[in-house]
């Protein structure tokens, strides 16, 4: 059985993020919004698919030689059904086909064979993610696929589809500063999932830049128990207590370690010192927010420098520490009058500590930057994100 991830922008992190979680598989296609795998099965998929941030649908494929034995399955499995049956049928790629006789011909093909049934589709579109969920295609009903490759057909049924109300849900709850920078849920899934040797087996988290506690929020949807996390700031302190605490009295079995501490000397560090931490995840100090009436290099040139300072500190205690697990990160870079500025001062501190480790297998098609790394954009705005994993050398 083949399975189809279809991906979010920034395709690189969403491919990256898939390879991570599923370890052992054969890649039959990849491009820009689709990677096809093979060697999984749908056991492992359902159990960690809730733990991508940036997939937005998965569904299974199977070869058909014709639009006939794609009518001949629709109609095998409506008769499953001993009620009414409802159903969707998405159509992808640049085809001759056209979605809205696909449809009609299916509910014309069930009706001949004796059955009821009403297809979802609206204005012969395929469905988004938010309407498979409300109309509760995937418990209830049906949710298939079709997918023209010059007249070789792949089709069969969506397995899984990425809980955007469960996003809103558990960030409803949290507190929120605006006027500092803060990481979103999924790009925080993603940097945890690309810091895990194995999947099963991490057991501790450390970051030691909490902010208000996204990553290690997200790590504990993700089932891991030992939380761990500092930062220089008071208020920051207090706002992750107040979150964590909240999270808390909805997951018991959590254990949560919230230090004060100042990220340039850590060798004081108390929770590297008594703790086994197996990763770093952390979403770095990017400085102050800035607009499109204040950006400008110079300021830009000012934070890198500061920034700069930090970095160097940290690192080095890292190593003097002798810190053996993976380090995520993310770094600042900028978008002023369309012109990317990347933190290029940090590059040399990190070849000077650390071995950047590639995001991609070797055998792979896609490549990360010339710097290792991967990026997160988003529209309008100035202050963008540079993603490395790393290793203390």
């Amino acid at each position: 059985m083949l399975y189809w991830f279809q991906l979010w922008r920034e395709f690189k992190l969403s491919i990256s993020e898939i390879l991570s979680v599923f370890p052992d598989w054969k890649v039959i296609y990849s491009e820009k919004s689709v990677l096809v795998l093979d060697w999984l099965n749908q056991e492992e998929i359902l159990l960690k698919a809730n733990f991508l941030g940036w997939t937005i649908k998965i569904f299974e494929l199977n070869i058909k030689s014709t639009l006939d034995d794609i009518l001949d399955s629709v109609l095998n499995y409506s008769k499953s059904f001993d009620w009414k049956f409802n159903y969707w049928i998405n159509l992808f790629w640049e085809t001759n086909l056209q979605l809205s006789k696909i449809l009609i011909n299916t509910k014309r093909f069930l009706k001949q064979n004796n059955v009821s049934s009403r297809f979802v589709n609206k204005n012969d579109k395929n469905l988004s993610s938010a309407q498979i969920i409300w109309n509760k295609l995937i418990k209830r009903w049906i949710d298939f696929n079709i997918i023209d490759l010059g007249g070789i057909f792949y089709f069969w049924k969506t397995i899984w589809v990425q809980d955007i109300d469960a996003y809103s849900a558990r960030d409803y709850w949290k507190s929120r500063d605006m006027d500092i920078w803060m990481l979103p849920p999924k790009l925080s899934q993603i940097m945890i999932n690309l810091s895990r040797n194995d999947w099963k087996n991490l057991i501790s988290l450390y970051d030691p830049f909490v902010w208000l506690w996204t990553i290690l929020i997200e790590w504990a949807y993700m089932w891991i128990k030992n939380l761990f996390g500092s930062d220089f700031n008071p208020k920051m302190i207090q706002e992750s207590k107040s979150n964590l605490w909240n999270l808390k009295s909805k997951i018991s079995w959590l254990n949560i370690e919230i230090i004060e501490a100042d990220a340039r000397d850590i060798v004081e560090n108390s929770i590297l010192k008594n703790n086994k931490n197996d990763s770093i995840v952390s979403e770095w100090f990017l400085w102050e927010v800035m607009t499109q009436k204040n950006i400008n290099f110079d300021r830009i040139n000012i934070q890198k420098k500061n920034l700069s300072k930090l970095y160097e500190k940290f690192f080095s205690w890292l190593k003097q520490v002798w810190f053996s697990g993976n380090i995520v990160i993310s770094f600042p870079f900028w978008d002023v009058k369309w012109k990317y500025i990347f933190f290029e001062e940090v590059y040399d501190i990190l070849n000077k500590y650390c071995d950047i480790l590639p995001l991609f297998p070797s055998e792979f098609d896609f490549k990360e930057t010339k710097s290792w790394s991967l990026l997160y954009k988003r529209q309008k705005q100035l202050v963008w994100r540079e993603i490395f994993k790393l290793k203390i050398k």
